[in-house]
């Protein structure tokens, strides 16, 4: 078989990307650095040459994986274009129309509940300076001022990401409830009038 070569980035994702196709498909104990290397018809020389171990393979896939799943909620909180409650709105919209499905299956698997967690803060922390920062644009372009802004992002990402990870099947119900609670407490939160 003729050795294909591609770009040291390139192959790292292509390696990263299948790797957790394969953890998806058959659990991170059962995947072994040899079983990725066969996927992709190379040589287990090749991924030991990026990742010395399996647990630094994983890893650095959960982070890949982590800035995947975020770029839509990012993209959305940096839209120049949506006030805070439109930006709000799209990201429920996202979330209830199964945002990013890709290895859900791995992640809400028994037996992962340690991974799935690792991914969830992760994916607040990712998020988390986005939605930071909308909210001080809100204060700048809208007029509005959100007391603290930081402790409100974190409390508003690390609650939702723990009650859509305790039901990993959120209906749409559930949505709406925790909806009803964010309006509540941006409510409660926004001053007329902001004082420096």
């Amino acid at each position: 078989m003729a050795r294909i070569v591609k770009a040291p980035d390139d192959r790292r994702r292509e390696i990263l990307d299948a790797a957790m196709e394969l953890f998806a498909q058959r659990g991170f104990e059962a995947t072994s650095l040899r079983d990725i290397a066969k996927h992709l018809g190379i040589t287990p020389g090749l991924v030991y040459h990026y990742f010395d171990s399996k647990q630094k393979l994983f890893d650095e896939a959960l982070e890949c994986y982590a800035e995947d799943c975020a770029a839509d909620f990012v993209r959305t909180l940096r839209a120049s274009d949506l006030n805070l409650r439109q930006k709000i709105d799209a990201l429920y919209h996202g979330v209830a129309n199964g945002g990013p499905q890709r290895h859900r299956d791995f992640f809400h698997r028994q037996g992962s509940e340690g991974f799935h967690l690792r991914l969830s803060l992760r994916l607040c922390e990712r998020v988390q300076p986005h939605l930071v920062e909308a909210l001080k644009q809100a204060r700048r372009r809208e007029g509005i001022c959100v007391r603290d802004p930081e402790t409100l992002a974190s409390f508003l990402l690390h609650g939702h990401i723990g009650i859509m990870s305790a039901h990993a099947d959120a209906n749409a119900a559930t949505l709406v409830r925790l909806r009803e609670y964010v309006d509540a407490l941006l409510d409660s939160q926004i001053e007329n009038e902001c004082f420096t």
